[in-house]
């Protein structure tokens, strides 16, 4: 007999394996730990720090092959399931987002208010639009983006000693830095979604 619990297992299943590759959480982290590199690069100058970062970036590009080992040995191979709907999802919102950031910058080049928060802005909006695409399982992209709006939009200046918004410092290192750690988070919550959603192959095989 199957119960409620059964069939919105089977939902999750459905809506996970769709979005198989997006799901794929710990690609998110490593690209989350990228931006933090980046953001905190100009941090360093040319202290010890400084020569360690192409040694950084080697060891993300080796991270990310071990990941896709793992995924690969995990799960095998997933055919996501492409809807017209999704096909158009996946194909439209990054153009559109690319036009909407192009038009930001040259209204705001134009109005003289040029700053950190327009990356911010750009972010939060990519993160909605990610969080939108599934907002059963993705509610976590909502806050993120709130979070990211919120630090480089709000008057946040008097919070910290040296009473100027953190955004303005060194364009755009802190909102790189802090929307890396928000990368790494969310794509910690997809991967736990996937694990929970889908069962690896060798559990399937016992099965």
């Amino acid at each position: 007999m199957t119960t409620p619990h059964d069939l919105d297992r089977l939902q999750r299943i459905r809506e996970v394996t769709s979005d198989y590759g997006g799901y794929q959480g710990l690609y998110t982290s490593l690209l989350g730990v990228f931006a933090i590199c980046v953001g905190l690069a100009p941090l360093t100058g040319e202290g010890p720090l400084a020569d360690l970062f192409p040694v950084g970036m080697l060891l993300i590009a080796v991270l990310f092959i071990a990941v896709q080992m793992y995924y690969r040995r995990s799960f095998g191979q997933v055919r996501p399931r492409w809807t017209t709907g999704r096909l158009l999802w996946v194909v439209l919102l990054p153009i559109a987002l690319v036009l909407a950031y192009m038009a930001l910058i040259i209204t705001t080049n134009l109005l003289e208010v040029q700053g950190g928060w327009v990356f911010g802005v750009f972010l939060a909006v990519a993160l909605f639009g990610v969080g939108c695409s599934d907002l059963r399982n993705r509610r976590h992209y909502l806050v993120g983006a709130v979070l990211i709006l919120a630090f480089t939009v709000l008057p946040l200046g008097p919070l910290f000693p040296s009473g100027t918004h953190p955004v303005e410092w060194e364009y755009p290192v802190m909102v790189a830095v802090v929307g890396g750690v928000v990368f790494v988070v969310n794509g910690l919550l997809d991967h736990r979604t996937l694990v929970r959603a889908l069962r690896p192959v060798a559990e399937s095989e016992k099965a």
